[in-house]
Protein backbone atom coordinates (compact mmCIF):
# COMPACT_ATOMS: atom_id res chain seq x y z
CA UNK A 1 0.00 0.00 0.00
CA UNK A 2 1.11 3.54 -0.72
CA UNK A 3 -0.76 6.58 0.54
CA UNK A 4 0.11 10.25 0.86
CA UNK A 5 0.40 11.11 4.54
CA UNK A 6 0.75 14.86 4.12
CA UNK A 7 1.67 17.65 1.74
CA UNK A 8 3.80 20.50 3.04
CA UNK A 9 2.65 23.96 2.00
CA UNK A 10 4.55 27.13 2.83
CA UNK A 11 2.56 30.14 3.99
CA UNK A 12 3.29 33.62 5.25
CA UNK A 13 0.74 32.99 8.03
CA UNK A 14 0.20 29.26 8.59
CA UNK A 15 -2.83 29.71 10.85
CA UNK A 16 -4.66 32.13 8.54
CA UNK A 17 -3.85 30.00 5.49
CA UNK A 18 -5.20 26.83 7.08
CA UNK A 19 -8.30 28.72 8.23
CA UNK A 20 -8.90 30.03 4.68
CA UNK A 21 -8.72 26.59 3.08
CA UNK A 22 -10.75 24.92 5.84
CA UNK A 23 -13.50 27.52 5.40
CA UNK A 24 -13.64 27.13 1.62
CA UNK A 25 -13.57 23.32 1.70
CA UNK A 26 -15.95 23.06 4.68
CA UNK A 27 -13.38 21.26 6.85
CA UNK A 28 -12.78 21.43 10.60
CA UNK A 29 -10.18 23.97 11.71
CA UNK A 30 -6.51 23.04 11.48
CA UNK A 31 -4.52 21.95 14.53
CA UNK A 32 -1.21 23.35 15.76
CA UNK A 33 1.71 21.07 14.94
CA UNK A 34 5.47 21.04 15.18
CA UNK A 35 7.74 21.37 18.20
CA UNK A 36 6.56 24.90 18.99
CA UNK A 37 3.11 24.73 17.41
CA UNK A 38 4.28 27.01 14.60
CA UNK A 39 2.88 24.72 11.91
CA UNK A 40 -0.77 23.94 11.27
CA UNK A 41 -2.06 20.61 10.03
CA UNK A 42 -5.36 20.47 8.23
CA UNK A 43 -7.09 17.09 7.85
CA UNK A 44 -8.32 16.50 4.31
CA UNK A 45 -11.05 13.88 4.47
CA UNK A 46 -9.58 10.49 5.22
CA UNK A 47 -6.76 10.93 2.74
CA UNK A 48 -4.13 12.75 4.79
CA UNK A 49 -3.10 16.20 5.90
CA UNK A 50 -1.96 19.50 4.54
CA UNK A 51 0.82 20.83 6.76
CA UNK A 52 1.23 24.60 6.60
CA UNK A 53 4.76 25.77 7.40
CA UNK A 54 5.52 29.45 8.05
CA UNK A 55 7.88 31.01 5.50
CA UNK A 56 8.70 34.49 4.23
CA UNK A 57 9.27 33.35 0.65
CA UNK A 58 6.28 31.35 -0.59
CA UNK A 59 6.56 29.70 -4.01
CA UNK A 60 3.11 28.97 -5.43
CA UNK A 61 1.96 25.36 -5.56
CA UNK A 62 -0.95 23.63 -7.28
CA UNK A 63 -3.03 21.26 -5.16
CA UNK A 64 -6.15 19.52 -6.48
CA UNK A 65 -9.02 17.87 -4.59
CA UNK A 66 -11.58 15.42 -5.93
CA UNK A 67 -14.91 15.76 -4.11
CA UNK A 68 -18.45 14.50 -4.41
CA UNK A 69 -21.14 16.65 -6.07
CA UNK A 70 -22.65 17.95 -2.81
CA UNK A 71 -19.24 19.00 -1.49
CA UNK A 72 -18.48 20.69 -4.82
CA UNK A 73 -21.72 22.67 -4.61
CA UNK A 74 -20.78 23.72 -1.06
CA UNK A 75 -17.28 24.81 -2.13
CA UNK A 76 -18.66 26.95 -4.95
CA UNK A 77 -21.23 28.50 -2.60
CA UNK A 78 -18.53 29.36 -0.04
CA UNK A 79 -16.26 30.83 -2.72
CA UNK A 80 -19.13 33.06 -3.88
CA UNK A 81 -20.16 33.99 -0.32
CA UNK A 82 -16.61 35.01 0.65
CA UNK A 83 -15.95 36.87 -2.61
CA UNK A 84 -13.04 34.66 -3.67
CA UNK A 85 -12.59 34.74 -7.45
CA UNK A 86 -12.71 31.35 -9.16
CA UNK A 87 -13.00 29.88 -12.60
CA UNK A 88 -13.14 26.60 -14.46
CA UNK A 89 -10.14 27.36 -16.68
CA UNK A 90 -6.57 27.20 -15.35
CA UNK A 91 -5.74 30.03 -17.76
CA UNK A 92 -8.72 32.14 -16.59
CA UNK A 93 -9.18 31.46 -12.90
CA UNK A 94 -11.64 34.33 -12.47
CA UNK A 95 -14.33 33.57 -15.08
CA UNK A 96 -16.74 32.43 -12.31
CA UNK A 97 -17.69 29.33 -14.36
CA UNK A 98 -17.95 25.83 -12.87
CA UNK A 99 -18.41 23.48 -15.83
CA UNK A 100 -15.72 20.82 -16.21
CA UNK A 101 -13.80 20.98 -19.49
CA UNK A 102 -12.89 17.29 -18.95
CA UNK A 103 -16.53 16.20 -18.72
CA UNK A 104 -17.02 15.84 -14.97
CA UNK A 105 -19.75 17.39 -12.82
CA UNK A 106 -17.77 20.57 -12.18
CA UNK A 107 -14.30 22.05 -11.71
CA UNK A 108 -13.01 25.28 -10.19
CA UNK A 109 -9.61 26.85 -9.68
CA UNK A 110 -8.94 29.55 -7.09
CA UNK A 111 -5.94 31.12 -5.39
CA UNK A 112 -5.33 31.57 -1.70
CA UNK A 113 -3.72 34.71 -0.21
CA UNK A 114 -0.27 33.08 -0.64
CA UNK A 115 -0.79 32.58 -4.37
CA UNK A 116 -1.26 28.80 -4.18
CA UNK A 117 -3.55 27.48 -6.91
CA UNK A 118 -6.23 25.12 -5.60
CA UNK A 119 -8.41 23.02 -7.85
CA UNK A 120 -11.63 21.32 -6.79
CA UNK A 121 -13.36 18.85 -9.12
CA UNK A 122 -16.38 16.58 -8.89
Amino acid sequence: MIAIDHVGVMARDATASARFLAEILGLPAGLPAGPDGENVRLAVGGSGWIFYFPAEDVPGQHIAFRVDEDTFTGVVGRLRATGVAFGNDPEDQTNMETSDFLGGHGRVFFRDPNGHLFEVMA
